[in-house]
C-alpha cells in the first residue's frame, strides 16, 4: 500500500500548477515586445451583454467554439458536457428534466426551476426545453457562479449561452450524415448567405437525430429503450443595411423531440441493463412514451450612436409535452402545455471592436426586462394491478411574472486594475389554481404572491502582465418565491419562499503563445434551498428545506505541444453539503449530509493531433473523462461510485471541405447509473448511462 494518497483536489492543482509552470517557463522567453503573446483573435462574450472579451471578465467563463462541437460530436445541449469539464450533465428521468450541475449547484433540487438557465441569443428556455438540439451554433459560451445581476432568477449556478451563426455576405453551407449503434443515424444541413447585397441576408437549419438506447425488456420485446429521436429546424431574417447604424433580426424554429427514456432498472441490478416491467401489466400499458415540441419565435433590433448600442429583443415559446409509462404496477400520465414571452430593453457601451473602447473610464450595460411564464397541466395516476383505480387525478394552471431593472459598470481605473459593480431590481409574482382527487378524496387550491428582490455584484481584476490576470469575484443569485409546479394536495396553495445564494470567488488566467490556463477557487452559501420533501415520489411538495455550502476549485488548462499536437486537462474538486436540512419527515438527521447530483471531483484529460498526410490531414483524438461519487438522494443512501468514461475520434480530411470520422464514445464500455430514486416499499430504481457507441459521420463545409 502507498504511504500517501493524492486527493482529486491534489491532482487538479498539480495538473495545473505543472502547466502553470510551462507558462512561466513560456514567459520568460518572450520578447519584450511580446510579439507572440495572445497571438489568438479575442473571443467576444456575448453573455457579458456588452461586449467584454474572455479575457476582460472578472469571474469565470469558458467558450466552446463550434469546431470544437463538432469534433466532440456535440449535437444538443445535454453533451456539452463533453467540452466543459467543469460541468456535469445528466437526466432526471427524461429529456424534460435534464440535471445539471455547476459548482454544487444542481437543477436537480427543482426540475422545473433549474438553478442554472439556457440562453439562445440571449434569450431563456423554459426548462423543459433546456435539453435541444444545436443548430447554426457560433460558440456555447458557459458563465460560472451566479449571474443573477445581469440574468435574474434561476442563474445560481451560472449560465449557458448559446450564440447563433448571423448571415452575413459570405455564403456558408454545412451538410452532416451520420450512423452509429444501435441503428442510430443523424442528418443535418445548414445554410446561410446574401438575399440581397449588402442590404438582407436569411438562414435556414435543419435536423433529424436518432439515438436508440440499449436497455432491454423481454415483457415489452425491445431492446433499445432508453433513447431519444429528435427533428428541428430554424430560419433567421437578417435586415442589415451596409452603412447604417442600425439592423433588425428575425428567428423562429420548431423543434420536436420523443423518446422511450423513462425505463428505469433495480437500483442493484443496472449493469443488467434490464428494464423493470411487471410481466402481468395489461399490455395496452406497458408503452413508455414521452413527447416534446417546441416552436419558438424572436424579433431584435440594434442601433449605434456614439459609443453607445441600443438593443430591443422580444421572443416568444409554446411548448407541448405528453408521456405516459409503466412504474412496477402503476401508469402515470401527463400532459402540459406551457407558454413564455420575454422582452428586454438593453443600452450598453459598445463592446471592443469600437476603438474608442480603450479610452473610455468605464463601460456599462443598463436593461429593463419582463418574462411571463404559464404552464397548464393534467395528471393522472392509475394503478393498473391487481384491477384498474384512479389514484390521483387533478388539472392546475400557473402564472409567473418578473419585472425588473438592471446594471453593470465596470471602471477602468487604470490601463492593469478595474472594478466592476451591478445592481438588479425585481418585481415577481406567482399565481396557481388547481383541483383534483386523491384516492376519492377531492382538493383544491387557489393563491398567489409577489415578492421583490434586490441583488448585487461586485468583481475587481488586475492584468499582471499581457498574459496574467487575476480577479476577485462577490455574486449573489436567486430563485423566486411561487407554488409547485405539479400539484398533489391542498399544501400546495400554501407555497414556499424565496431561495438566495451568494458566491465569493478567487480566480487567474493566463493567456500565452502555447499555453492557456485558468483557475477558480470558489465557495457558493445558499439559503433556503427549494426541495421537494415529504411524500411518495410523484406526490412530493415544495419547500424550503434549508441551507447549503459548495466549496471547490476549478481549473481548465490547454498546451499546444506541437503544432500538430494540443494537450489539455480541466476539472473540478467541490464539497457540496447541507448546513441545515428543517425536513424531518423526508429525511432524518440530513444536515451535513451532500447535496445530491453533485460529483465530488471530475477530471478531463484530452489529446488532439492535426497531422498532414500527403495532401490530407489526419486528426485523432483521445478523452478520459474521471467522475467522482455522489448520491441521488438527501439522505444519501443511494450512491453512484466513481467512474470513468473514455472517448475516441479519428478524422480524416482529404480535401479542405471534407470530413470523415470514425468515433467511439464510452468505448471501454463502462456501466453506471446516471440517476435514481426510492420508491417506497416497492425498491429502489435507477437509469443506467449508453454503453458504447461507435459511429461515422461526412461532413461536407462549404
Amino acid at each position: 500500500m502507498p504511504p500517501f494518497k493524492l486527493s482529486p483536489l491534489s491532482l487538479a492543482l498539480i495538473s495545473f500548477h505543472s502547466i502553470a509552470g510551462m507558462a512561466i517557463a513560456q514567459a520568460q522567453d518572450v520578447t519584450s515586445g511580446n510579439e507572440d503573446v495572445q497571438s489568438l483573435a479575442p473571443v467576444v462574450v456575448s453573455g457579458s451583454k456588452y461586449g467584454k472579451t474572455l479575457d476582460q471578465i472578472n469571474g469565470a467563463a469558458s467558450v466552446a467554439e463550434r469546431m470544437t462541437l463538432d469534433d466532440a460530436q456535440v449535437s444538443s445541449t445535454m453533451e456539452l458536457d463533453r467540452v466543459f469539464p467543469e460541468l456535469y450533465m445528466s437526466y432526471g428521468a427524461t429529456f424534460l428534466f435534464p440535471i445539471i450541475t455547476l459548482r454544487g449547484v444542481t437543477s436537480a433540487q427543482d426540475f422545473y426551476n433549474p438553478a442554472l438557465t439556457v440562453y439562445v441569443d440571449g434569450v431563456p428556455q423554459l426548462p423543459i426545453f433546456a435539453d435541444q438540439s444545436l443548430l447554426s451554433v457560433e460558440q456555447v459560451e458557459l458563465l460560472k457562479g451566479p449571474q443573477g445581476t445581469l440574468y435574474g432568477k434561476s442563474a445560481q449556478g451560472g449560465v449557458l449561452n448559446i450564440v447563433t451563426h448571423e448571415p452575413n455576405n459570405t455564403p456558408q453551407f454545412a451538410a452532416r450524415i451520420g450512423m452509429s449503434s444501435r441503428d442510430g443515424y443523424q442528418l443535418r444541413a445548414e445554410g446561410s448567405g446574401p438575399l440581397v447585397k449588402n442590404l438582407l441576408y436569411g438562414s435556414i437549419s435543419l435536423l433529424s437525430n436518432d439515438v436508440n438506447g440499449n436497455l432491454h425488456s423481454d415483457v415489452i420485446g425491445s431492446d433499445k429503450l432508453g433513447g431519444m429521436r429528435s427533428r428541428a429546424g430554424n430560419f433567421k431574417l437578417r435586415l442589415a443595411p451596409m452603412g447604417n447604424p442600425w439592423e433588425l433580426g428575425l428567428s423562429a424554429g420548431r423543434d420536436c423531440a420523443t423518446g422511450d427514456q423513462e425505463a428505469y432498472t433495480l437500483f442493484d441490478d443496472y449493469k443488467s441493463r434490464r428494464a423493470y416491467v411487471l410481466p402481468n401489466l395489461p399490455e395496452a400499458y406497458r408503452d413508455f412514451h414521452q413527447r416534446r415540441c417546441a416552436n419558438k419565435f424572436a424579433v431584435n433590433g440594434q442601433y449605434d450612436f456614439d459609443f453607445w448600442r441600443l438593443n430591443v429583443i422580444a421572443s416568444s415559446q409554446r411548448v407541448d409535452t405528453k408521456r405516459h409509462w409503466p412504474l412496477d404496477a402503476y401508469f402515470p400520465q401527463f400532459s402540459e402545455h406551457w407558454r413564455q414571452n420575454t422582452q428586454e430593453v438593453r443600452l450598453s457601451t459598445r463592446g471592443s471592436e469600437n476603438a474608442t473602447r480603450s479610452a473610455r473610464t468605464w463601460d456599462a450595460v443598463f436593461g429593463l426586462y419582463r418574462q411571463e411564464v404559464g404552464l397548464s397541466r393534467e395528471y393522472q395516476f392509475d394503478m393498473m394491478l391487481p384491477s384498474l383505480y384512479r389514484v390521483v387525478g387533478s388539472a392546475s394552471s400557473n402564472q409567473t411574472e418578473s419585472l425588473a431593472a438592471y446594471s453593470d459598470v465596470t471602471w477602468h481605473l487604470t490601463p492593469e486594475a478595474d472594478i466592476t459593480t451591478g445592481l438588479r431590481f425585481t418585481r415577481d409574482e406567482a399565481r396557481t389554481r388547481f383541483q383534483g382527487d386523491m384516492m376519492g378524496s377531492a382538493f383544491e387550491g387557489l393563491a398567489s404572491g409577489s415578492q421583490t428582490t434586490w441583488l448585487g455584484h461586485l468583481a475587481a481584476g488586475y492584468q499582471f502582465s499581457p498574459s496574467w490576470r487575476g480577479y476577485i469575484n462577490v455574486a449573489q443569485g436567486y430563485k423566486p418565491r411561487g407554488y409547485n409546479l405539479a400539484p398533489s394536495s391542498v399544501d400546495d396553495a400554501k407555497g414556499y419562499g424565496r431561495e438566495r445564494s451568494i458566491s465569493y470567488e478567487v480566480g487567474m488566467r493566463y493567456s500565452g503563445r502555447d499555453v492557456r490556463a485558468t483557475l477558480a477557487v470558489y465557495r457558493v452559501d445558499g439559503k433556503d434551498v427549494q426541495l421537494y420533501g415529504d411524500g411518495d415520489m410523484g406526490n412530493q411538495t415544495l419547500r424550503n428545506t434549508g441551507d447549503t455550502r459548495s466549496v471547490g476549485v476549478e481549473f481548465n488548462t490547454e498546451w499546444d505541444v506541437t503544432r500538430q499536437w494540443t494537450l489539455s486537462a480541466g476539472g473540478f474538486s467541490n464539497g457540496a453539503t447541507f448546513r441545515r436540512f428543517e425536513d424531518s419527515s423526508a429525511c432524518t438527521g440530513c444536515t451535513h449530509n451532500d447535496v445530491p447530483m453533485t460529483p465530488k471531483y471530475g477530471l478531463t484529460l484530452a489529446l488532439k493531433g492535426n497531422v498532414s498526410v500527403g495532401n490530407a490531414v489526419l486528426s485523432p483524438q483521445l478523452s478520459v473523462r474521471r467522475t467522482g461519487a455522489q448520491y441521488f438522494d438527501s439522505a444519501n443512501t443511494l450512491r453512484q461510485g466513481s467512474y470513468t468514461v473514455v472517448d475516441a475520434g479519428l478524422a480524416w480530411r482529404p480535401t479542405g471541405d471534407l470530413e470523415l470520422m470514425l468515433y467511439a464514445q464510452n468505448l471501454t464500455d463502462r456501466d453506471y447509473r446516471t440517476y435514481g430514486f426510492s420508491y417506497g416499499a416497492t425498491g429502489n430504481f435507477a437509469q443506467v448511462a449508453s454503453g458504447r457507441t461507435v459511429g461515422v459521420t461526412a461532413t461536407y463545409r462549404y
